[in-house]
């Protein structure tokens, strides 16, 4: 989490250094970005960084809890224009997130050098405090008539299921650069399993 010191920053200074972090983060692994590359970026001195963040994880984690914030936002409005529709806001989402990947180019780069820290955060992308409330508005989009689920209780550990699988489909996809086509195959056929069970 930046220190207070970041979120006090004029709003222009702080726009052009989140721009440096991202344009770095979704260049190279976190094992690899360069703190001297994204003060040059943002302009700023070395020292500054660090009076802003404690390190360069802390400032990627921070930008990774924005772009899944956004994310999150997205697939709200997916949600709301399916008429509440799960799985079909699902599917469209997944399109989306592997046929516009300029867009989500962060999420892209960062699953093709997840370690163990970026897995856990992204298959707990709803269990945090900072992304409850996305899980809370969510809910509040859901059609449940045509669930077996009535409750949220019973609706997040769906919701964990489903973004598994949805992770899982895209680290697939961009590692292996299969079709679209194909992708999509896939994760509805997956899906399937989610909506229906396998048991006869």
């Amino acid at each position: 989490m930046p220190n207070a010191t970041f979120f006090n920053l004029p709003s222009g200074k702080k726009e052009k250094l989140l721009n440096a972090l991202y344009q770095e983060f979704s260049t190279v692994p976190l094992t690899k970005a360069s703190i001297a590359n994204i003060i040059e970026y943002a302009e700023i001195p070395r020292g500054s960084f660090y009076q802003y963040f404690v390190d360069k994880e802390d400032a990627y984690f921070y930008v990774f809890n924005q772009q899944t914030s956004l994310a999150m936002e997205k697939f709200l409005y997916i949600l709301k224009k399916n008429k509440g529709n799960l799985f079909n806001a699902c599917i469209e989402f997944y399109r989306i997130l592997i046929e516009e990947k300029e867009h989500f180019t962060f999420f892209h780069h960062s699953l093709l050098h997840m370690d163990h820290r970026m897995e856990d955060a992204l298959l707990s992308i709803f269990a945090s405090d900072e992304h409850l409330y996305h899980f809370q508005r969510i809910a509040q989009q859901i059609d449940f008539s045509s669930l077996k689920i009535e409750t949220d209780e019973e609706l997040f550990p769906l919701m964990q299921l489903i973004s598994a699988v949805t992770i899982r489909n895209m680290i697939n996809k961009f590692s292996k650069e299969i079709s679209l086509e194909e992708a999509l195959q896939k994760y509805e056929s997956q899906l399937q399993f989610v909506k229906h069970g396998v048991l006869k």
